[in-house]
């Protein structure tokens, strides 16, 4: 029993020390940082999601255009209010990456159709 009791304070301070050392992490990274890191994350999955890149867990291609759009529109927002935050030359590189995911987007949609109405 006493084992436990003194198990369980060292416990907490380890646990305490990685919360703390979470949110110095955390803190560390700027808004814009955590909208960028954002913007890759749902650009990818966009691009899952319109069916040109597998998905990594489960090695399938996995088109969904319901949520692509919304990746995708969620992408444009977020650009938008990056755009006082970040150079023109990276504003430029975020709208060129967005016009390709639209573009995608729409080629998936279109051949989609027509394999439908084939």
């Amino acid at each position: 029993m006493a084992e436990q009791e003194k198990q369980a304070p060292e416990q907490a301070t380890q646990s305490q020390s990685t919360e703390q050392s979470g949110q110095q992490q955390v803190a560390a990274i700027d808004v814009p940082q955590a909208i960028l890191f954002s913007i890759s994350v749902l650009s990818e999955l966009a691009w899952q999601k319109i069916g040109l890149h597998i998905n990594p867990v489960t090695k399938q291609i996995e088109p969904d255009f319901k949520q692509a759009r919304l990746a995708i529109d969620t992408v444009a927002l977020l650009i938008e209010m990056l755009r006082d935050w970040v150079s023109e030359r990276e504003y430029d590189s975020l709208r060129t990456m967005l016009a390709n995911l639209r573009l995608n987007f729409a080629e998936q949609v279109q051949r989609q159709q027509s394999q439908g109405q084939k």
